[in-house]
């Protein structure tokens, strides 16, 4: 059962993921959580070291950010501002897999990258997809989500105790 909160992959930041690996491994879609990912909670702002690695991946991958936000204005604003397509409502974990029909993409080439292991990283696994978990950008968060990261240090715990996985940072 653990094995389903294991990424992929591991960085701090969204940026810091290897294009060129991902090329290699076949991927060609990329799937972006939004808060804490990209963006911290419920801004626009995008460093501008994320946009570049947005702008740059775009050139050989389909991106798309796929969000739990019911604020569609906000996902609009970053569409534009990002040339990316977004969904909205994804109710990940499990509504993950529905955005990957929905979008028309092969699971075996697409990855989600994402800061929540109880979301993002179990929604890819529920999804058939590839994960790749980041350091969440910003310490403010939706009052659900703390209460997510708590059930999450113990899921760390445990996977680091199995030698399963441990975070780089």
């Amino acid at each position: 059962m653990l094995e389903r909160f294991v990424p992929t992959q591991a960085v701090e930041q969204v940026w810091q993921v290897d294009l060129s690996l991902l090329k290699g491994m076949g991927v060609r879609h990329i799937l972006l959580d939004l808060d804490n990912t990209i963006t911290p909670w419920r801004s626009t702002d995008v460093p501008v070291k994320t946009a570049e690695w947005i702008e740059q991946a775009r050139q050989d991958f389909r991106v798309c950010i796929v969000s739990n936000t019911s604020k569609m204005k906000r996902l609009g604003t970053l569409r534009d501002r990002l040339g990316v397509e977004c969904v909205g409502f994804a109710q990940k974990p499990w509504g993950t897999g529905r955005a990957v029909r929905r979008l028309g993409l092969a699971p075996a080439e697409t990855i989600l990258i994402g800061d929540q292991l109880l979301t993002d990283v179990f929604g890819a696994h529920l999804a058939g997809i590839r994960s790749i978990l980041v350091r969440p950008v910003s310490p403010s968060e939706f009052f659900g989500t703390y209460i997510l990261r708590a059930i999450e240090r113990l899921l760390f715990r445990a996977l680091k105790r199995r030698g399963m996985f441990a975070r780089p940072w």
